[in-house]
């Protein structure tokens, strides 16, 4: 019989461990160029063995670098991508807000702001419809494939390597038949998906593309059968918002006649 919390665990619910590489992250990340272990024990008041102990595993998920002779200690590139990666996802929030209340107004539907991660969707924005009935959707949901347009829209443009490992348990057929959607999805820059996730929501989703054509997120229509189909203008409407976010983002896909 174990006890409520571990050693690692505070009185809060936090845990110590993550709290102590946050503060080496953060100590790092101010002090303007490489750290000495010894400074880095002084400033946080922590055993230098227990710092090392710390940095050794940063260094080795590529978190931090060190130099050769292992003096000094700096930011790692995992964390720049990371940056650059959390940028994207604010900038897009950002540029997406007002197409997302003009497609409100438009369709009068739930409008949903999603972001790839791993050959996922994951949800970071949500205008809800200003319908007395209305569907919400969560953020910080994932959306996945099979079962959602977004996350077959996710994962019809991630990696090769994604996708392998995504639909690697797929039969040959099956797999073949998934590939051919989404060359579909990456041709016509729309997904429609009915009543998949739950019994009687359809939901019209389009990719947002980035410089490079690459995904950056995906704007989606959620409502009702009765309320959300796949008419010309309704998928007019919606890749007529994607197409403004994606120019914002350099991409001119949207432009591009189907070849």
């Amino acid at each position: 019989m174990t006890s409520g919390n571990s050693q690692d665990e505070g009185n809060d619910g936090t845990i110590k461990s993550v709290a102590v590489a946050a503060q080496i992250l953060e100590a790092l990340a101010g002090s303007g160029g490489p750290v000495r272990l010894a400074d880095l024990s002084r400033q946080l008041d922590l055993p230098r063995a227990r710092i090392h102990r710390y940095l050794k595993t940063l260094r080795e998920l590529g978190y931090v670098s060190q130099e050769r002779n292992g003096e000094r200690y700096w930011l790692g590139t995992r964390l720049f991508h990371l940056g650059q990666a959390a940028m994207e996802q604010f900038e897009i929030t950002r540029i997406a807000d007002r197409p997302m209340h003009d497609l409100r107004e438009t369709l009068g539907q739930t409008v949903v702001l999603s972001t790839p991660v791993n050959g996922e969707a994951l949800v970071v924005a949500v205008v809800e419809s200003e319908n007395v009935v209305k569907i919400s959707v969560r953020t910080g949901v994932r959306l996945a494939v099979p079962n959602s347009a977004q996350g077959r829209i996710a994962l019809a443009y991630a990696p090769p390597a994604v996708r392998d490992r995504v639909l690697g348990n797929l039969s040959p057929d099956t797999r073949a038949e998934t590939e051919s959607r989404f060359e579909t999805i990456r041709k016509r820059l729309y997904e429609f998906s009915s009543g998949e996730m739950l019994g009687g929501i359809n939901v019209l989703a389009a990719p947002l593309l980035g410089d490079g054509d690459e995904l950056a997120g995906i704007l989606a229509v959620v409502g009702t059968t009765q309320d959300v189909s796949e008419t010309r203008d309704a998928v007019a409407a919606l890749q007529r918002q994607a197409a403004g976010i994606s120019s914002l983002l350099g991409s001119d896909a949207y432009d591009k006649p189907e070849g």
